[in-house]
């Protein structure tokens, strides 16, 4: 649910007496009920923030795998941060570098700052750990990437034909990878406002975290897991079995579920599906 958009009314037994209304990116009081004005309001900081989403996933501490690097990239920052070396040089290819995390099955969720991603071009997501790297290639979900980027100062879902989602490029991009269901989707974790989700295939396989970089000076840095160290992953199929379903980073082999080829998530997913007019 996207919080600055949205409208809510809240009622008492009668319908035509507004306890609160919330509407156009703000409380209505014209139509409120006097004795209410002042002692309701709408906690819009928690809701923005996406939590409820974060409830149904594990939080996964990605760390980034120098061996998988093109050799124009620079990796920092204990292996979460990424540049161009050098960033008055084009290299003329994507440049892309993988987690080292080997994900086959239930959910997770990473998210990633973005420095000077209006004026560069770059992408992150999940990608399928037997796809083709080098020299040029396309981002395409035909060929085992889920992807988003920015070009132009705009961000765009790198489909067969680039679908641009908004002018403004996020400062921090949430991927949120439901195996269960068969999608991935970005959230900007700034506002909470979902960006883009695409259905994955029952053949998907064994996927990565994503991330490239073709030019500018934008780094790409994955934000630290609250109380773990991104550092160290953790076996996420060894937490406590309270949680709803682990992350399988074994590469047994993928187990999604009930995704089908090219199905939007499904009814009871916790994410948000953008619609099969996106794909």
């Amino acid at each position: 649910m996207d919080v600055e958009n949205m409208e809510l009314r809240w009622f008492r037994s009668r319908f035509s007496e507004a306890v609160f209304i919330y509407e156009n990116q703000q409380e209505q009081k014209e139509e409120q009920l006097a004795q209410y004005t002042g002692r309701t309001s709408l906690v819009k900081d928690f809701l923005s923030q996406g939590d409820w989403r974060k409830e149904k996933f594990q939080a996964l501490s990605v760390t980034l795998d120098p061996a998988s690097a093109h050799h124009h990239l620079a990796v920092s920052g204990g292996q979460t941060s990424v540049t161009l070396e050098d960033t008055t040089e084009d290299p003329g290819e994507p440049c892309s570098i993988l987690g080292q995390e080997a994900i086959t099955s239930g959910r997770c969720y990473w998210e990633v700052e973005i420095r000077n991603g209006n004026r560069s071009e770059w992408g992150l997501g999940v990608c399928r750990g037997d796809v083709e790297r080098k020299g040029w290639y396309r981002e395409w979900p035909e060929v085992g990437f889920w992807v988003l980027g920015g070009y132009r100062g705009k961000l765009h879902a790198l489909v067969t034909q680039s679908q641009e989602i908004c002018d403004e490029v996020p400062h921090r991009v949430g991927v949120f990878l439901d195996l269960k269901e068969g999608d991935v989707s970005f959230y900007n974790m700034t506002d909470g406002s979902h960006l883009f989700s695409f259905p994955l295939t029952s053949s998907t396989g064994t996927l990565f975290p994503y991330f490239m970089i073709q030019s500018g000076d934008v780094s790409l840095t994955i934000c630290s897991v609250v109380g773990v160290s991104t550092e160290t992953p953790v076996p996420l199929n060894n937490l406590p079995s309270s949680l709803e379903e682990t992350v399988n980073l074994s590469g047994d082999g993928f187990s999604s579920g009930s995704a089908v080829d090219g199905a939007l998530p499904g009814a009871d997913s916790p994410l948000l599906p953008y619609g099969p007019e996106a794909m």
